[in-house]
């Protein structure tokens, strides 16, 4: 099997990105929903964290005049050639301090190792009582969310599970930033298309 980071390849980046089939119809519908919970306003900065095939990123651009997406898969953001897209780290975010309103990451940070870095680094850009939204599948075994993609994109369920690096539950992110100044205002469970848990956490003094 190929390292983590190597997973996240052009075949991966565009195939969750797809806008035809089943994939399409999923990916206009999580968008719908995800820009009714982001809530863009025009004066707000807005910062997308694995903002893939940028689609969100074009929509949340339509409300907000400030708006940047990240993502580690090189070639899916080179192929894109957008400004408002870059190719970035989500535990070394190359931004200055209080300078977000709103960081977003919608079924991404499940997939990233050092998972505590992430919340470290979007406490540190986002602005007094800025929020952090952030969902992730709702897993009994961990993969099971990913386990279509695993077998689409590389022919073997095995891969789920290097995919989706982690189970969170509530209770994990808690446990995550516990150390963190962040104060959890919102948790439910959405359907985007599929049940992930939602939460919205606002930076606090530290």
């Amino acid at each position: 099997m190929p390292s983590h980071e190597s997973l996240y390849s052009t075949d991966y980046g565009f195939f969750v990105a797809s806008t035809r089939g089943y994939r399409g119809l999923r990916n206009r519908f999580r968008t719908r929903t995800l820009i009714k919970i982001i809530r863009p306003a025009r004066e707000e900065k807005i910062l997308e964290i694995g903002c893939n095939g940028g689609s969100l990123v074009s929509q949340i651009s339509r409300f907000s005049d400030y708006v940047v997406g990240i993502d580690v898969n090189k070639d899916v953001v080179e192929r894109l050639k957008s400004d408002k897209i870059q190719v970035m780290s989500a535990t070394h975010l190359e931004f200055k301090e209080n300078d977000f309103d709103k960081v977003c990451a919608f079924e991404v940070i499940e997939h990233i190792p050092a998972i505590g870095k992430v919340f470290v680094e979007v406490h540190r850009v986002l602005k007094p009582k800025g929020e952090f939204i952030v969902s992730f599948p709702f897993e009994f075994i961990r993969g099971q969310a990913a386990l279509f993609d695993a077998i689409r994109v590389f022919k073997n369920p095995l891969y789920a599970r290097k995919l989706h690096v982690h189970r969170l539950t509530p209770k994990k992110i808690r446990e995550i930033v516990r150390n963190v100044p962040f104060r959890i205002k919102s948790c439910t469970v959405k359907f985007i298309p599929h049940p992930a848990f939602l939460m919205t956490l606002e930076k606090t003094d530290d």
